[in-house]
């Protein structure tokens, strides 16, 4: 189905469906009726309902990763993993690992407190936020509710560890953190997420941020059911021998205000072994700031390249 002004266009052999168009005659103005349906214990569209839930992921910017409860458990295999990872990409870090606090510091006030022991279910754990940068888990056991820092651990030339609170790392530190368990995510062999990144290269060396894309482009193949979308401000990652041209796109803000995307495909003239961050930047392709366009036309956008 879809809409059509106020009223839903069905497939053919939808329309004779009463219980449909109750629901539909039931949906809120500000309510999607693909949710409304589930809502009315309909299966008919259930399963692109729950390809919407549990298939698509959004990151943006400030998307803090959710579950590290994984990488405070050393018994997770997924702890070993993103701590081999994290290492090997030169972050300086060791190891995560988790820290008990005490439930009664005043890191947790008194309504915080009250609310958590009675919103978590006996033996079940909840995530916090980040208070102070830092990210916490709590546990509730009974009455009994403990707490768990994420904290990082940094090799010393000693052989020795030094403990780092995780909001003492760099930001780039900080946003690796939160996209390393998507891509380790993404390698599992039943994978079938679809990612949608907003700002991959937010913080991130342009280096980094290539080899991240590399090794997910690199496990990709007829047998996997996983797609990356992502925007980004790095034209290093502009680049032919990395992705097609009919996977990248740019945003072009017409004069009436609204933007449309173009694929790099439709630009015919542009050969498979063409640089085309030069023709991007001298402005031949669009999608970059409108007062430029004269500094452009006067050759002094990327000038002496």
């Amino acid at each position: 189905y879809d809409r059509q002004g106020a009223e839903p266009n069905f497939a053919p052999e939808l329309r004779d469906n009463d219980l449909l168009k109750f629901a539909y005659q039931g949906t809120r103005d500000n309510q999607l009726f693909l949710t409304n349906t589930v809502l009315q214990n309909m299966d008919l569209f259930r399963p692109v309902y729950n390809w919407f839930s549990r298939t698509l992921q959004m990151i943006a910017p400030d998307t803090r990763f959710q579950a590290f409860e994984q990488f405070i458990d050393e018994g997770s295999p997924l702890h070993e993993v993103m701590n081999e990872v994290l290492y090997a990409l030169d972050t300086g870090i060791s190891r995560l690992g988790g820290e008990e606090v005490p439930f009664g510091s005043e890191l947790f006030t008194d309504e915080l407190r009250n609310a958590t022991v009675t919103k978590i279910q006996s033996g079940k754990s909840v995530r916090l936020g980040t208070l102070r940068g830092n990210r916490y888990i709590l546990s509730r056991k009974g009455n009994n509710v403990t707490a768990k820092k994420l904290v990082a651990y940094h090799r010393k030339w000693d052989g020795g560890e030094e403990r780092f609170e995780l909001g003492e790392e760099s930001d780039g530190t900080q946003r690796l953190i939160d996209l390393l368990p998507l891509f380790i995510d993404l390698a599992q062999p039943k994978a079938d997420k679809v990612y949608v990144i907003d700002e991959l290269d937010c913080s991130l060396h342009s280096v980094l941020t290539r080899h991240l894309l590399e090794s997910y482009l690199d496990q990709c193949g007829p047998d996997r059911r996983t797609q990356v979308l992502f925007t980004t401000h790095d034209v290093l990652l502009m680049d032919q021998d990395l992705l097609r041209r009919d996977e990248m796109w740019i945003t072009e803000r017409k004069p009436e205000g609204n933007t449309t995307l173009i694929p790099f495909s439709d630009f015919k003239d542009i050969r498979y072994d063409k640089d085309i961050r030069k023709s991007y930047l001298q402005g031949k392709m669009g999608g970059i700031p409108r007062f430029l366009i004269q500094d452009v036309t006067n050759g002094r956008v990327g000038e002496g390249s």
